[in-house]
């Protein structure tokens, strides 16, 4: 669903797969499942919070796990959030809710 120039104030908003173009979050509980993606596009968010359920509650565990886990697990995760702050996480999925797309990547790659 697309959502454009709305306002949300004091709301549990479930992100699954909705459109936020130039929206207001204002105090509000963000609610992640972990698929499909939602899409931001110049949002504002003014003390909001994310709340993570299912599989996307599972990769935050797991990447805690992973920065404890010993040798090297702390650098892969760190470097992990630099790849999101410069845009450059990739990963392959088996379906996409966009036709044609191979992955979620924030970039596009084209290889051939």
């Amino acid at each position: 669903m697309l959502y454009s120039e709305r306002t949300f104030d004091g709301e549990r908003v479930v992100l699954h797969g909705n459109f936020y173009r130039d929206c207001t979050f204002k105090n509000c509980e963000l609610v992640y499942d972990g698929d499909p993606s939602p899409t931001f596009h110049n949002n504002q968010f003014v003390d909001s919070v994310f709340v993570f359920t299912g599989p996307a509650l599972r990769t935050l565990y797991f990447l805690g796990n992973m920065y404890r886990a010993g040798e090297g697990g702390q650098e892969v995760v760190e470097e992990t959030f630099n790849d999101i702050k410069m845009g450059n996480i990739h990963g392959a999925e088996a379906s996409t809710i966009i036709p044609n797309t191979t992955d979620h990547s924030l970039k596009a790659r084209h290889t051939q």
